[in-house]
């Protein structure tokens, strides 16, 4: 699921927009064959963290 699917418009971009714009950027330099081999690599423990880190809910 996608935050962008559950947000109304105006808050995603408030709170997205600049992230995603630098997202493309490094994809853009990185080129597609090191995105998507680094995509291969993400795993379910890493999913795990950044959906945490979203909801602000990672204890140090």
């Amino acid at each position: 699921m996608s935050l962008r699917s559950v947000l109304p418009d105006h808050t995603w971009t408030a709170r997205w927009h600049d992230h995603l714009l630098r997202l493309n950027d490094m994809r853009d330099r990185v080129g597609p064959a090191a995105w998507n081999a680094a995509l291969g690599r993400v795993s379910d423990r890493d999913r795990t963290v950044v959906a945490l880190l979203l909801k602000g809910e990672l204890a140090s």
